[in-house]
């Protein structure tokens, strides 16, 4: 049986805030050991993730109560993604942002796990379908993403970011009318 089958999502509590932050802690030390320098000490901290659980929109995945991966799930758009060319109208999306699968846990369906709950979110909750942006440089989550059926839709600036890791690419995926 495959281990995520055996892993629930649910939205995560203030019980859940040192696991988060260890989760993304730990990824984010294994992502810089790669060059992938996405996440840094101002985002995602604690003070965000406590107010994505006040708000209700962070889901955490868990397999015998471990916090393997983090989700954030709301219709906050970047004001950079205002020069993309998205494929359907503003507000009718569901925005999935600071996707984060421990790296113990990759490669073994967690991910598509989150991402599916994702999707059915989305659909219950009448979204024409789902945007997101990650980094260019992330070459595990650019090719997740393009197999689960997402379009790079277009590329955008994060003048926020180091030089030489501002570039972030924008995918959607629409759902079936």
């Amino acid at each position: 049986m495959n281990k995520a089958n055996k892993a629930s999502i649910e939205s995560a509590t203030s019980m859940d805030l040192h696991s988060i932050q260890t989760l993304f802690d730990e990824s984010n030390a294994e992502l810089q050991k790669s060059g992938i320098f996405q996440w840094d000490e101002n985002y995602p901290n604690l003070t965000y993730f406590k107010e994505k659980i006040e708000a209700k929109e962070l889901y955490v995945l868990k397999r015998e109560e471990r916090v393997l991966g983090a989700v954030v799930l709301n219709e906050w758009e970047s004001p950079e993604w205002e020069r993309v060319d998205w494929r359907s109208k503003k507000g009718s999306n569901l925005i999935l942002h600071t996707f984060c699968i421990h790296p113990e846990a990759q490669g073994k369906g967690y991910g598509g796990k989150i991402l599916q709950f994702a999707e059915e979110t989305a659909l219950k909750q009448g979204y024409a379908g789902i945007r997101l942006d990650t980094f260019s440089k992330n070459r595990n989550a650019l090719g997740f993403y393009e197999k689960k059926g997402y379009v790079k839709v277009g590329k955008i600036i994060f003048e926020s970011k180091p030089v030489n890791n501002q570039l972030y690419f924008c995918f959607d995926k629409i759902f079936a009318d």
